[in-house]
C-alpha cells in the first residue's frame, strides 16, 4: 500500500489587496489570463479559466446582479481542471507545498467565493491541503440601486 506523503507548505489565496495579509515568505503564483505584470509574483496562466469560459464570463455573467451562473461556471471550471495542461500546473504547485514551500494563488477577484482561485484552492483538499483566503468576504453585499 502507498501512502501519499503530506505536504509541509501552507496554500494561500488572494486578490491583491489581501497580500498584504501574508506576512510570510510564500511563492507568489498569479493564475490569471492577462494582466500587468507584478514585482515578485509569477504568472501561471495554465491555472486561470479558459479564454471561452473567461469571455463568456466577461460577455454574459459580470453584471448580472444575482450569482445563478455560479453553479454553470464552477462546473464548467472544474472540468478545465482535468486537462493536460492544467494538471501538470497543479502538480507544479503540489511539488512546492510538498517541498514545504508556502504557495499563494493570486486573481483580481474581489469576492473570492465566486472567484475560480478558491476552486483552484479546493482542488487540493483530496491530497491533505486545505487552501485559507487572505482576503475573504464574509458578509452578502447587497446592492442598493
Amino acid at each position: 500500500m502507498t501512502t501519499l506523503r503530506k505536504p509541509t507548505g501552507r496554500l494561500y489565496t488572494s486578490n491583491l489587496p489581501g497580500l498584504k495579509k501574508l506576512n510570510k515568505p510564500a511563492d507568489r503564483l498569479l493564475i490569471t489570463r492577462a494582466g500587468a505584470e507584478i514585482s515578485n509574483v509569477e504568472p501561471v496562466r495554465a491555472l486561470s479559466p479558459s479564454p471561452e469560459l473567461f469571455h463568456r464570463y466577461l460577455d454574459e455573467w459580470k453584471d448580472r446582479p444575482d450569482k445563478s451562473w455560479w453553479p454553470e461556471y464552477e462546473r464548467r471550471f472544474r472540468r478545465e481542471l482535468e486537462s493536460g495542461e492544467k494538471r501538470t500546473a497543479l502538480r507544479e504547485v503540489y511539488k512546492r507545498l510538498l517541498r514545504g514551500q508556502d504557495v499563494v494563488l493570486i486573481c483580481f477577484c474581489k469576492d473570492h467565493r465566486y472567484c475560480h482561485r478558491r476552486l483552484v484552492g479546493e482542488f487540493y483538499e483530496e491530497y491533505g491541503v486545505q487552501a485559507e483566503e487572505l482576503n475573504p468576504v464574509t458578509v452578502e453585499q447587497i446592492d442598493l440601486f
